[in-house]
């Protein structure tokens, strides 16, 4: 049934309780969108309900039947979030009624752009009153997305206007632009149940990407991975299904009670959850309350519904008809992406009061301070929708935090869309890609000059170190290894460094003891050393004997080793005048014997084996001695 190239739009009924909603998709569709016993016998919808239709034009558009009477309100709010344009249902026998008003704040606080006004009821009024109801109509949806959208008088009953309404459905339909098929796959949950002998199914509006069976899809906040086993469009199966259709998705290894109404189904590991949100927040005209910080409101995205309370950040108090920056802490998570709309329901009575538009889906913190220049400058950003701008914000203000794939959820674009422009931003050299991290092009040269400064306070504290050790220096900046040897590639490129193994100087520095501190520290060790000949006390003994600190032993040890012929053997370090008569003694024996045992090097050297062993096995890697058995012969001994 369902192709790539063909369109797919939903379309939403609005209206108050009893004004003909469900009758007017039966006579559009024959399908009746009251599932539950519940809804015929008290003569209302309660839940959501799914009818399709094919028009003329070929195009297919999926209908929400949607709840008027205000207790259900969450529920029209759960099914309002993916449309593409509305009817708006008015019976013409009543006229504006309360959900009128409120469902017309919901459509205009989500972002619907486009819609038809439907007048119900045709059958039971007069032309003259139609007339009537016309003008006053035209007058109230003055302002509104709804000013110029057409009036098409029906009666569901009868059957008169039914072609005209569908024939002006056609013209919306292809005047409207489906949604976007090439981003990652979102699919908000409003339903989910067992069918006997398939499992647990799932129901909602596909708003972005495209989902197909044998995919693997994540569901969120549980960030739970499953399968996909059954893909149906408008109870059809099909092997995939595309944004803009109503979706059923088979899925295996979860129950039902896993996966709710609220949660979404999405590609993996683009989306993550959170309990706040940064919003430019609009109050309903029509609403009664001002808000002020602390507000409680019932939260809608997409199908979630959650209490949460309103933090203003550039006023005092919200009056209806004005808006705001706010910022929104939830008391449970959502998975929001910039651009995306909502709803707000006042606390106690629960009645739309307003909405807006997500700018920060991922804020870093709790806003504290009302008025902080800081928090407006960065709000404003957003609020100006440059990608680009947007995109280099948070690479500045986070450097490394933040890879490729997580501005899929921050600015609201594909990975294609995503890898291009961060593609397009570091050919103009604004940003830098190390490690799979973004930095701006800013922040890596000051990276550099802070890795000199520390680099060269370093040389001034140890001036008898070869340098800093890389993994030290990483820890102090606090910056990923990748960053880090990137960084210090480009100032060896540019002679201002040497590297090597692991062990990073200023290019050009040689290590000196003379007029420091450790110049004392450095006597002591060699005399002691020389004093105790071929039998060194161990590192620790050294340490205690001389009353000094480790860092200082080690760094003096590792300077002895590179610059004074030193050699450290385990746990012992051996002045080179011992080592050197060590070598004669060594050259002697062998002039006399063509190998040499354990015994007879300690009784030379007049040493124990504790020394005798680690001295022994230090000349067989040096290759001056050959272990043959017990024994050694000679190597390369000079």
């Amino acid at each position: 049934m369902a192709t790539d190239n063909k369109k797919f739009l939903i379309v939403g009924t609005a209206g108050h309780i009893d004004h003909g909603k469900t009758s007017l998709i039966k006579a559009l569709t024959g399908i009746d969108t009251d599932r539950w016993e519940e809804e015929k016998k008290r003569g209302m919808t309660i839940d959501l309900g799914f009818a399709n239709l094919q028009l003329p034009s070929g195009i297919f558009v999926g209908i929400v039947d949607v709840p008027g009477h205000e207790k259900f309100i969450k529920n029209m709010l759960a099914g309002a979030h993916g449309i593409d344009f509305v009817l708006f249902v008015i019976a013409a026998d009543e006229g504006i009624m309360p959900q009128t008003e409120e469902h017309l704040t919901v459509c205009q606080m989500l972002g619907t752009k486009k819609g038809i006004i439907v007048l119900t009821k045709k059958d039971l009024v007069d032309e003259e009153w139609l007339e009537l109801v016309k003008e006053e109509l035209k007058e109230y949806f003055e302002g509104t997305f709804l000013e110029n959208a057409p009036i098409v008088p029906v009666s569901s009953k009868t059957g008169e206007g039914i072609d005209k309404l569908i024939s002006e459905i056609d013209k919306l339909a292809r005047e409207t632009s489906p949604k976007i098929k090439k981003g990652i796959l979102r699919l908000p949950v409003d339903r989910s149940f067992t069918v006997k002998g398939f499992g647990t199914v799932i129901t909602g509006t596909l708003i972005s990407g495209k989902v197909s069976v044998g995919d693997n899809v994540e569901i969120l906040p549980q960030k739970k991975q499953v399968k996909v086993r059954g893909v149906q469009v408008h109870g059809k199966s099909v092997s995939e299904a595309f944004a803009g259709q109503r979706t059923a998705l088979n899925l295996s290894d979860v129950s039902k009670e896993e996966v709710e109404r609220g949660n979404v189904i999405a590609t993996p590991s683009f989306l993550r959850p959170t309990d706040k949100v940064d919003v430019e927040l609009i109050l309903s005209k029509n609403a009664d309350v001002i808000i002020q910080s602390g507000h409680k409101v019932h939260f809608h995205h997409l199908t979630k519904d959650v209490e949460g309370e309103v933090y203003l950040i550039d006023k005092e108090e919200l009056l209806p008809g004005d808006k705001c920056f706010a910022q929104i802490r939830l008391k449970e998570e959502i998975i929001p992406v910039f651009e995306d709309r909502f709803v707000i329901r006042n606390y106690s009575p629960a009645r739309v009061i307003g909405g807006g538009e997500i700018l920060n889906p991922l804020p870093e913190r709790k806003f504290r301070k009302r008025f902080k220049k800081e928090w407006l400058e960065d709000l404003k950003i957003f609020k100006g929708k440059e990608k680009e701008k947007i995109l280099c914000y948070y690479v500045e203000k986070f450097p490394g935090k933040f890879s490729k794939k997580d501005f899929v959820q921050l600015i609201n674009l594909s990975p294609d869309e995503v890898e291009k422009l961060i593609e397009d931003v570091i050919s103009k050299k604004s940003l830098l890609s190390f490690g799979g991290k973004l930095y701006s092009t800013k922040y890596v040269e000051e990276l550099k000059e802070k890795v000199t400064s520390t680099i060269e306070k370093y040389h001034r504290e140890y001036p008898i170190s070869e340098g800093m050790n890389k993994e030290s220096l990483r820890t102090s900046l606090k910056i990923p290894t990748e960053l880090l040897s990137q960084v210090i590639k480009e100032l060896v490129e540019m002679k201002k460094f040497e590297d090597a193994e692991g062990i990073v100087k200023i290019s050009g520095f040689v290590p000196k003891a003379e007029g420091t501190r450790f110049e004392k520290i450095i006597e002591k060790v060699e005399n002691t050393l020389k004093s105790f000949n071929f039998a060194p006390p161990d590192l620790k003994e050294l340490l205690s004997n001389l009353s000094i600190q480790e860092e200082d032993l080690n760094l003096v040890v590792n300077y002895l080793v590179n610059r004074k012929n030193y050699e450290k053997i385990g746990d012992f370090l051996y002045h080179p005048e011992s080592m050197k008569k060590i070598r004669e003694i060594l050259k002697n024996h062998f002039m006399k014997k063509e190998s040499l045992s354990v015994g007879e090097f300690k009784d030379y050297l007049g040493i124990s084996r504790k020394y005798a062993i680690p001295l022994l096995e230090y000349f067989d890697r040096t290759g001056e001695l050959v272990r043959k058995g017990n024994e050694r012969i000679k190597g390369n001994l000079k």
